[in-house]
């Protein structure tokens, strides 16, 4: 078993590939790809992609294929939350204390209004300036982009572990990977035991990233951290569709559900603030809440 371990996107990534064969190459591969991903698409550096358009005048500009691919689902998972999920939400999360990293200063915008935007292949029209925040979609679009690079370098056996959200083939022997789902705000308590076999496998929840009295889950329409909600887990065919899943199932309400889980083919649990758990008809895994 090899083990490729860094940080990035703010947490630590570990990488198990299930062969002997020395893969140092790869892991510098991997890590360089994470890297760039994080300088072009994190809100918390200056000089990002998703910074561009501070102080934008309202018009229309061309972008680069990966960040349209990025806003497209992002527009997907707005339209399936009627508009709770929005990733141009990055000013409101300053202005409520989610701001950039330490020496790392950012321009702010001077209100906390959401400009409108809408894509068209590579080319996104404004209504304003803003500032997009990927969080909720990032991370799991990159572990199937490390996942691929993995693939592509011969090895079939593997896990991609970003902070949590994973994304798991089989092992050598056929076996799957096993993970645990955290139950929210008790890291010492499983909820639920999953087993991986090519699938992706997501978990969002509101205790992690607290600033003052919001944490990092919040609604573009009322401009407020989720009540009612306080964790969800998802399971789909790609960390990428898992990841979404869980953004949207935190932000929209529960007659979204069944569209959200068609949308992605995927499975759910939503842990909610009163004791009770909403789970999908085909969760494969026990259930311990």
């Amino acid at each position: 078993m090899q083990q490729i371990d860094f940080q990035g996107l703010g947490t630590v990534w570990s990488i198990l590939i299930d062969t002997d064969t020395t893969v140092t190459d790869l892991a510098d591969e991997v890590k360089e790809v994470a890297q760039n991903f994080e300088r072009r698409f994190s809100r918390f550096l200056v000089d990002s992609e998703v910074n561009a358009f501070r102080t934008a005048k309202p018009g229309t500009y061309p972008i680069s294929e990966e960040l349209a691919v990025l806003l497209e689902r992002g527009q997907a998972l707005r339209l399936v939350t009627r508009g709770a999920y929005n990733p141009a939400i990055g000013a409101v999360l300053e202005q409520a204390g989610y701001g950039g990293r330490q020496g790392t200063p950012l321009v702010r915008t001077n209100d906390q209004s959401l400009a409108d935007w809408s894509l068209q292949g590579t080319n996104l029209t404004l209504h304003g300036p803003l500032a997009f925040d990927l969080g909720g979609i990032g991370k799991g679009y990159l572990i199937d982009v490390l996942g691929g690079i993995i693939a592509r370098a011969g090895h079939a056996h593997y896990l991609v572990d970003g902070g949590g959200d994973l994304y798991g083939t089989t092992k050598q022997n056929n076996e799957p990977w096993r993970a645990a789902v955290e139950y929210p705000g008790k890291p010492e308590l499983a909820a639920s035991v999953v087993e991986l076999h090519h699938q992706g496998l997501a978990v969002s929840d509101s205790f992690r990233r607290r600033f003052g009295k919001h944490h990092h889950v919040m609604n573009a329409k009322t401009q407020m951290s989720v009540r009612g909600v306080i964790g969800c887990a998802a399971l789909a065919p790609t960390a990428w569709a898992a990841d979404c899943m869980t953004s949207a199932l935190f932000l929209g309400d529960a007659s979204c559900y069944q569209e959200v889980r068609t949308m992605f083919a995927g499975e759910y649990i939503v842990f909610q603030e009163d004791g009770r758990a909403l789970v999908s008809s085909q969760w494969p895994g026990e259930i311990f809440t």
